[in-house]
């Protein structure tokens, strides 16, 4: 019989599952002053436990997806 395993029970590391305003500012490279405009502007997802508020990664990776600047080629160049 196999031993039914969760990520509690093994021995390797795992990321946390939610992340600090703090953590998600060093990510983003932004300060956490903005990175809480943007979870009030309602851009970022959080969860509020208590008084903390944390951000899961996937959320932080989604708001980066969303915010990818497209090429636009406005550049024109002059052959001389």
């Amino acid at each position: 019989m196999t031993k039914d395993t969760n990520s509690f029970d093994r021995d390797e590391p795992t990321e946390p599952a939610f992340h600090t305003v703090k953590e998600a500012s060093v990510y983003l490279h932004l300060c956490e002053k903005h990175v809480r405009r943007i979870i009030e502007r309602g851009d970022l997802r959080a969860y509020q436990f208590g008084t903390a508020l944390r951000v899961k990664k996937a959320d932080i990776e989604a708001y980066v997806a969303a915010h990818q600047v497209q090429s636009t080629n406005t550049l024109s160049y002059k052959k001389s």
